[in-house]
């Protein structure tokens, strides 16, 4: 919205040809084409990051490593306008004397919170999935349900309250797709930063989440069981 808000044209954001459909429509192809070039590659052996599979001390790998730290610096504006203009509209009130000095203070607070993120979790893969996880079923799925009911609520669901019933499956499906792909990305982080013979992460989203299951962990020379 903040984007559309600031075009010249408006009305040309939205609709089939617009300019939203366009941009992710291209960014949307570009990614399955790579994903499914690289997993055709590499299979189970494909990381998290496709260029990690590349030979480093080749050319091309490090062409295409410094085109992509090209393209990162040349968007990463583009994406940050976006948080700004949300953080920014809600603070801007208590600036009123030298706006545009203060601006600058959140633009660099915000900038720097995004590079010491990046440096403090170099293993990325993990956290991308427990945020895939848990944004795509709350934005994607479960707080559009909720809307829907909000906006039909006076009007009626339809014929049969067939409205209601999808909901409801919607509303199943975004449960378990959050409940179970955060618990899945939580034991995949732990994983990440803990030795690899290690039980513990299995062990800790078990008794967490209240599943069933055991796992038997050493401690001290005792083992015990989690459920």
């Amino acid at each position: 919205m903040p984007l559309e808000n600031n075009m010249q044209t408006p009305n040309h954001f939205v609709g089939l040809c617009g300019v939203l459909n366009q941009g992710m429509g291209g960014v949307t192809m570009i990614y399955i084409l790579l994903g499914f070039l690289g997993y055709l590659k590499y299979g189970e052996l494909t990381e998290d990051n496709i260029t990690y599979n590349l030979p480093q001390h080749e050319i091309a790998p490090q062409i295409a490593n410094i085109a992509i730290g090209i393209a990162v610096f040349c968007t990463f504006g583009l994406q940050f306008f976006v948080c700004l203009e949300i953080v920014w509209n809600g603070v801007k009130d208590n600036f009123v004397k030298k706006p545009k000095f203060y601006e600058y203070i959140v633009r660099t607070v915000i900038v720097t919170a995004a590079v010491g993120l990046a440096v403090a979790v170099p293993t990325i893969g993990p956290f991308l999935g427990l945020i895939g996880a848990f944004c795509f079923s709350l934005l994607g799925l479960i707080f559009p349900v909720l809307i829907e009911f909000v906006t039909y609520w006076d009007v009626g669901f339809g014929p049969g309250n067939w409205r209601v019933w999808k909901n409801i499956l919607v509303l199943i499906f975004g449960v378990l797709a959050l409940v179970f792909g955060t618990q899945t990305s939580i034991g995949d982080i732990m994983r990440a930063y803990m030795p690899p013979d290690s039980d513990l992460p299995v062990a800790i989203i078990n008794g967490t989440l209240g599943l069933a299951g055991n796992a038997s962990l050493p401690s001290n020379g005792t083992a015990f069981t989690a459920r």
